[in-house]
């Protein structure tokens, strides 16, 4: 087969799930001609979802070597070499967009601001919200359902093409797609079953979590489900119609702790703030398998 026949069969081999066949045709495909950009971004592209950082790396550079206004491979060598930990590197590929990456602290903390990101697991996705430390990575403020294997404060490594859209402040701000996580928080997720009078005695539990480095997030309140077409656009009205039925006693909220004696020591805290709060039961939350369907916060 000729490098080209070989470029075509690695993408239809690739489309159908045979990655070890599409690895197979691009490097056939690579030794007959060695110095072809596409081919050199394709496996670059192509290891990147396999999370084999070095390697996607390597072909993402000499892409961008070959061309160097090859935009998605310098892209690409900036999300693999920030898996790698690899600053240099990575300020190196933010450069060429004109992005300045200081090396003085590290890792680094560009403060990008807040930025929606796509968690998906299987056939399921999950819309959080993150602060956005530098172009391919950012730390997660919401709490993820278990069914995510994210917590809150995870920092995860996300792509750079935009995929959807949500709005904040007025402004429509892209979606990026999670490639991994990048630490762990090391915090766990626990869900509370508990009636509340009001909004008061959630806010109050919010507050008392914030002034310990935590979260707790009112599940009940905070997400909605979103259609295929709208979460990989903008949501539309329709999701909107039926948001707000009145508050109901019954609340699920989810808390952000270390451990069962950290959570315990938020809640004599919150119950003596708010004695009239009754919490029906505890439990932490635990990834299960689920239907197929999009959250959204």
């Amino acid at each position: 087969m000729s490098a080209a026949e070989l470029i075509a069969a690695a993408h239809e081999a690739w489309n159908a799930g045979q990655y070890a066949e599409t690895e197979r045709c691009f490097l056939a495909a690579l030794a007959l001609a060695p110095d072809v950009t596409t081919t050199h971004f394709d496996l670059g592209l192509f290891y990147k979802y396999e999370a084999r950082w070095a390697d996607s790396l390597r072909h993402s550079l000499r892409a961008a070597e070959l061309d160097a206004g090859n935009e998605g491979a310098w892209w690409n060598a900036g999300i693999a070499a920030t898996a790698l930990q690899d600053w240099s590197t990575a300020a190196r590929a933010w450069q060429a967009f004109g992005i300045a990456m200081p090396l003085d602290t590290l890792p680094p903390d560009l403060q990008l601001g807040l930025v929606p990101i796509r968690i998906t697991i299987g056939e399921r996705a999950e819309v959080v919200w993150a602060q956005r430390l530098d172009p391919a990575r950012a730390r997660i403020i919401n709490i993820p359902f278990p069914e995510s294997h994210a917590h809150f404060a995870d920092i995860v490594l996300h792509d750079g093409a935009p995929n959807g859209y949500r709005e904040l402040d007025g402004q429509q701000v892209p979606v990026f797609d999670a490639l991994a996580v990048w630490e762990e928080s090391g915090l766990r997720t626990f869900v509370l079953d508990c009636l509340a009078d009001s909004p008061a005695p959630l806010q109050m539990l919010g507050q008392l979590a914030h002034e310990r480095g935590r979260r707790a997030q009112d599940w009940t309140q905070s997400v909605r489900y979103l259609c295929k077409a709208c979460d990989e656009g903008t949501p539309h009205e329709h999701h909107d119609q039926n948001l707000d039925p009145g508050w109901q006693q019954e609340r699920e909220v989810a808390v952000a702790a270390r451990d069962a004696a950290e959570l315990n020591q938020l809640l004599d805290a919150w119950q003596a703030a708010c004695p009239a709060v009754v919490v029906r039961d505890i439990y932490e939350a635990v990834a299960e398998d689920a239907a197929e369907g999009e959250q959204t916060r």
